[in-house]
């Protein structure tokens, strides 16, 4: 995730600012999932966000 704030910025404000972000990426990634989308990028005024899928790597099993 990347955040671009430019000047000075309460405690207060920032927090508020990170949870709307917070909402906005489980927004993304649910509709991500549920429309399965391998990858996805986000880009706004104030949030610039990438989505990939986790791909799980495949176990690696002892042959005898």
């Amino acid at each position: 995730m990347k955040v671009t704030i430019n000047g000075k910025v309460s405690k207060d404000v920032l927090n508020t600012v990170l949870e709307e972000q917070k909402e906005k990426i489980n927004t993304i990634e649910t509709f991500c999932k549920t429309h399965k989308i391998s990858e996805f990028s986000y880009k706004d005024n104030e949030l610039e966000y990438v989505y990939e899928k986790q791909v799980a790597k495949p176990k690696e099993v002892e042959k005898r």
